[in-house]
């Protein structure tokens, strides 16, 4: 078993061949629907088109739940909103599921505090694209050492810190010191060395497995990372499934994706 926490789709021909590449290769993906209205979204999309969005989402999952975990996307430039949008959606499923918050506002933003709290009080992981430009940040997007504030500010949350920041070392020296800071291996090539940076700066217990898939990313460049890391089996178990396993099996659900999984995998 494989848990891909970061993976997006845009349309039903991305959805149809990341399912079937998932079921063949054993890969349960943490999905979010980036697409409503036939549009991608908008520098700050509305209320309406994140509720579209998880709506998309939340088909493909419930069409999929033996290999799909809902990211609920939020805007959180609209905190009032979103808040509301998210406990709707929690109500809404019995699985396992999780946050992928879009770069309105950076994830320090006080406006992302409700939604964080609701977050920790229901033990959802939040995936956070965390990046580091040659070229500077667009306005709302979080850097590694907003993450790492974001991560001290609400400690009871489990976040996925996107890309590891774009630059694995610097981000994973910020994630120091905050247990609650999981780096995502998503995106990027598959460059030597880049998994290893990473368990030796925060430990193979704090790495997870992302594709960014769709992005455009494939899972097998993203695999490379792991499986052609120069680390024990042990540590790569660890953050391809493992580590994401622990945080979702904290959830208390009426059923569990890992476990129609492996009752697929046994069949």
């Amino acid at each position: 078993m494989i848990i891909d926490v970061h993976s997006h789709v845009k349309n039903d021909h991305e959805i149809t061949v990341s399912l079937r590449k998932a079921r063949r290769h054993g890969i349960i993906l943490c999905i979010n629907v980036l697409n409503a209205f036939d549009n991608y979204p908008p520098t700050l999309p509305t209320p309406e088109f994140i509720s579209a969005c998880n709506d998309l989402t939340f088909n493909v999952a419930s069409g999929n739940t033996d290999c799909v975990i809902p990211m609920w996307y939020l805007n959180p430039y609209h905190p009032q909103e979103m808040q509301a949008e998210l406990l709707r959606r929690v109500k809404a499923w019995d699985g396992h599921q999780g946050v992928k918050l879009w770069t309105g506002i950076k994830a320090n933003d006080p406006r992302t505090d409700g939604i964080l709290r609701l977050c920790a009080e229901h033990k959802l992981p939040v995936l956070q694209h965390t990046y580091m430009a040659v070229t500077g940040n667009m306005p709302g997007e979080t850097n590694p050492f907003d993450m790492r504030e974001t991560g001290l500010r609400h400690p009871d949350v489990p976040f996925f810190f996107g890309h590891s920041g774009s630059d694995m070392e610097y981000g994973a020296k910020a994630a120091q010191g905050v247990p609650n800071l999981f780096m995502d291996i998503g995106g990027g090539d598959a460059t030597n060395g880049y998994t290893e940076t990473l368990v030796e700066h925060a430990g193979a217990g704090r790495v997870v497995y992302g594709s960014d898939l769709n992005a455009p990313r494939s899972f097998m460049s993203q695999l490379a990372k792991v499986y052609g890391a120069a680390i024990s089996d042990e540590e790569k178990d660890l953050i391809l499934w493992r580590n994401a396993y622990g945080i979702f099996s904290r959830q208390n659900v009426a059923w569990s994706q890992f476990d129609r999984h492996r009752e697929g995998a046994a069949d």
